[in-house]
């Protein structure tokens, strides 16, 4: 598997570093004469632990399968271009998947939204390698469309459709609900992972569909009843519902918004290290929240 597909395809649905490793190395550097290293990974704002794995360019492919004589020459740094703050990552070696073993940076600081932040890979000569990326915002608290909730088969079935403008991308959508009763109140995420398409005018369309969500809510429902939170005759009402979108910077847009690997196999489609081979991105988050107390009778809560 090429690096690419392992970018769109590992990357992204585990969002783990050790799915960035990567077997295809072979660049030959008198070919390749400012190219310096190959660079994998991702700024999310969702922790404030960030890590990139950094190999060499090379005439053979890296393959370290002896700690004890692994080396890089290499230090990386990352700017945030808004103000000049410059940090330099941490290194240690990492066991890879594969039984291998590949050099890991990491540093730990809080991203903001719509700032832009440059990762450095500097060799002892003064070689460079970097890439940009831009974390994703909004402007709007208000930005979901929504269709109004749709009761179908005997009101067996509840969907609402949702239009998100502006991202033609979402990587991960979460649907939540909120519940309280007694002395309990809870979110509840469920995963919708990729679902929707891509509308026309360059946003995403995603239908939650409630009826099939409410047996999670149910379950934390019976959490609370087990341990003493809501007591078993306890009254208890879903009060508001929302979506938590993971957004991908635009360097990660897909054409089309499809992650296909025979499309991103292709050179110069998905990458922006300069002097260099791999991917830097960074992975945004927008919440939006409202009330749903008027449909929580008819979904089968007390009140």
């Amino acid at each position: 598997m090429n690096r690419l597909q392992i970018l769109a395809l590992s990357c992204f649905c585990a969002l783990s570093l050790g799915s960035l490793a990567c077997s295809d190395t072979i660049i030959d550097p008198f070919e390749n004469e400012e190219q310096y290293f190959t660079v994998w990974g991702y700024l999310d704002q969702l922790s404030s632990n960030h890590s990139v794995r950094v190999i060499p360019v090379t005439r053979f492919p890296e393959n370290i399968v002896n700690p004890v004589e692994a080396e890089i020459d290499a230090e990386v740094y990352s700017v945030d271009l808004s103000n000049g703050t410059r940090r330099r990552w941490n290194y240690h070696l990492e066991k890879l998947e594969d039984g291998t073993y590949g050099h890991i940076f990491s540093s730990s600081f809080i991203i903001d939204a719509k700032r832009t932040y440059r990762l450095e890979v500097i060799r002892a000569d003064g070689k460079m390698t970097t890439a940009e990326t831009t974390v994703p915002g909004t402007v709007s608290d208000t930005l979901l469309v929504k269709a109004p909730v749709v009761w179908e088969n005997d009101s067996t079935l509840v969907y609402q459709d949702f239009e998100i403008p502006g991202i033609p991308s979402p990587w991960d959508i979460n649907v939540f609900y909120w519940w309280e009763g007694g002395i309990a109140k809870q979110g509840v995420y469920v995963p919708y992972g990729r679902q929707g398409e891509r509308t026309s005018d360059g946003g995403w369309r995603v239908r939650a569909t409630i009826s099939e969500d409410q047996p999670k809510v149910w379950d934390r429902v019976q959490w609370a009843i087990d341990t003493g939170l809501l007591t078993p005759t306890g009254t208890h009402h879903l009060f508001a519902m929302g979506l938590r979108i993971r957004i991908l910077d635009s360097n990660w847009n897909p054409p089309e918004g499809v992650f296909d690997p025979e499309v991103l196999a292709q050179p110069g489609v998905l990458s922006n290290v300069q002097n260099g081979h791999g991917f830097f991105g960074s992975v945004g988050l927008y919440t939006q929240e409202w009330n749903i107390e008027d449909i929580s009778r008819p979904l089968g809560y007390p009140y």
